[in-house]
């Protein structure tokens, strides 16, 4: 697999771009939220029902109780004032009275107060004794205050319901006999209304009061019996304190039902949320692959399908990364046994006539010594020197272009510096040097001799463009743990064109540099697994960075 394959933009795309609505998390509340409101739909209908059925044939049973309650309580009513007429018929003290008065000539007061009598004590609201001819002898209340028409057939018991003075009234007739001829008629009664509320008072489980034709139906509407003339309807209710519960229940339900929903949804947001955590994740690591990125995503515990996911997506990368950390070795092995080829043929080439050159200028150094001729002792000086230059410049292509060996120890990268720049500071004294450890010891696995290449020819670069030069070292956290090493100075920096070439061999901006420094030393940071790269500055900033291990010294 090259490194551009690991790289191309076209692979993935970001998950950023994608609607939230395609989202894993919005299909699985959506669909639980339709089942969830379709079984609330179904249970609340289901309640309503089958419920509603129960307590509305439960109340039909009251409905039809209540009815019997009330006609046997008016049939009963209704014996009762039958019987008290009866009662009253026979009583001596009103048929004396009413006697000596039709008969005898005898004062009208004693029938009335005997029916006063009557009415107080038997609290009726109504009573009145006619002769047999219809003429009114007493009254209680007075006549004027209740007008009551004297019956047709004075001869004839009667306990019944009659319309009076625009009202039901339960009602009774006893003629009043003297020696079996009737001489009197007794009329007692009791509106309606009253019966009714000593019978079922306010409050009670059963609640009755007198229809009108007109209006409608509250309860159930029943025809009373013995009624003469216009009938009469009665509404019969009863207390629907379950009904009321029911409709509290069903109001509670309603509330209930989408606050749970409500919840229930919040709550298995929140879980999914969490537990698919990973796959967004997941997919912002894959488009990070898709540009060449093999960031490992955070280790999930527990053996489900996502955590499966997870640590299969990380062995993943962590075999990619492996790869191109062998094929990018393996392409700087090719390309540093291409150069070391290369430079042996040139070595080889360039050796023997500078060989020849400068056995040729030595040989002037002497004879322009012995002839004193300082001229020309001082061309031969400027010819060796100039071929000094090459034969160095060789010897570091030859170098270069060898496999970088290493002989790697163990060492506290904050010594092992602090040395490097101690010895380098004594050799260039007239450099203000700083360098700042880190707090703690820094354990890394290197070859010392080969680092100190580095830090060497880093320093001597970071003085020739411009002093002072500081060094400082950290810790850095990311794909794996690093101990970096970062060479600053005060010079203007790197242009963007020294950026994007200055790690290649032969590239340099020095006058009369080789260019193979910063990839000598390239070389032996990749050999230690490390890397280097260019800081943001100020100023020219190279970072080297190095595996650092995990465990202390």
């Amino acid at each position: 697999m090259s490194e551009q394959a690991l790289t191309s933009p076209a692979v993935f795309s970001s998950p950023s771009r994608g609607v939230w609505r395609h989202s894993l998390l919005f299909a699985l509340l959506a669909a639980t939220a339709v089942s969830v409101l379709i079984t609330s739909a179904l249970l609340y209908l289901g309640i309503d029902r089958v419920v509603s059925q129960q307590f509305a044939h439960l109340r039909s049973e009251r409905l039809a109780n209540a009815e019997r309650l009330v006609r046997d309580g008016m049939r009963r009513e209704l014996d009762a004032l039958g019987n008290l007429g009866d009662l009253l018929g026979n009583d001596a003290e009103l048929n004396n009275a009413t006697y000596y008065h039709l008969y005898l000539d005898g004062e009208v007061e004693h029938p009335v107060a005997a029916v006063r009598r009557i009415a107080e004590g038997f609290h009726l609201d109504a009573v009145r004794l006619w002769d047999t001819g219809g003429r009114l002898i007493a009254a209680a209340p007075a006549a004027q205050e209740l007008p009551i028409s004297p019956p047709t057939d004075p001869e004839q018991a009667l306990a019944r319901v009659v319309w009076m003075d625009g009202q039901p009234w339960l009602t009774a007739q006893q003629p009043l006999a003297r020696a079996g001829n009737s001489m009197a008629v007794l009329f007692i009664g009791r509106p309606l209304t009253g019966v009714l509320a000593n019978i079922f008072p306010a409050g009670g489980e059963v609640s009755v009061r007198i229809a009108r034709p007109d209006q409608p139906a509250q309860g159930l509407r029943v025809a009373l019996d013995g009624v003469a003339g216009q009938p009469v309807w009665l509404d019969v209710a009863v207390e629907d304190s379950a009904g009321r519960a029911l409709a509290r229940v069903k109001r509670l339900l309603l509330w209930l039902m989408p606050t749970s929903v409500a919840l229930l949804m919040f709550l298995l947001g929140l879980t999914l949320h969490r537990q698919l955590r990973p796959l967004s994740e997941l997919t912002h690591a894959v488009a990070r692959v898709g540009r060449g990125e093999l960031t490992p995503v955070a280790a999930r515990s527990g053996e489900d399908e996502i955590a499966r996911l997870v640590r299969a997506y990380n062995d993943m990368t962590a075999d990619l990364a492996r790869l191109r950390d062998v094929e990018r070795r393996l392409h700087q092995q090719e390309r540093l046994s291409a150069i070391g080829r290369m430079a042996a043929r040139v070595a080889h080439d360039i050796n023997n006539p500078l060989s020849v050159v400068r056995g040729v200028a030595e040989l002037m150094e002497k004879q322009s010594e012995r002839a004193a001729d300082a001229q020309a002792k001082a061309d031969a000086g400027l010819i060796l020197h100039h071929i000094q230059r090459c034969q160095r410049t060789v010897e570091q292509l030859l170098a270069y272009g060898r496999p970088v060996r290493l002989v790697a120890e163990r060492h506290d990268l904050n010594r092992l510096c602090a040395e490097m720049t101690a010895r380098w500071q004594s050799a260039h004294p007239e450099t203000n040097l700083s360098f700042v450890p880190t707090a703690a010891p820094l354990p890394v696995e290197v070859d010392a001799l080969q680092l100190e290449r580095v830090m060497d020819n880093l320093l001597d670069n970071a003085r020739a463009a411009g002093a002072p030069v500081w060094v400082t070292l950290a810790v850095c956290e990311g794909a794996g743990r690093w101990a970096e090493i970062r060479v600053r100075d005060a010079g203007p920096g790197f242009s963007a064109e020294a950026r994007s070439h200055l790690f290649e061999p032969f590239y340099t901006t020095k006058r009369g540099g080789s260019g193979l420094g910063l990839a000598s030393c390239l070389a032996i940071v990749e050999a230690h697994g490390g890397e280097m790269a260019l800081g943001d500055g100020p100023g020219g900033e190279v970072v080297v960075r190095l595996p650092a291990l995990s465990d202390s010294l």
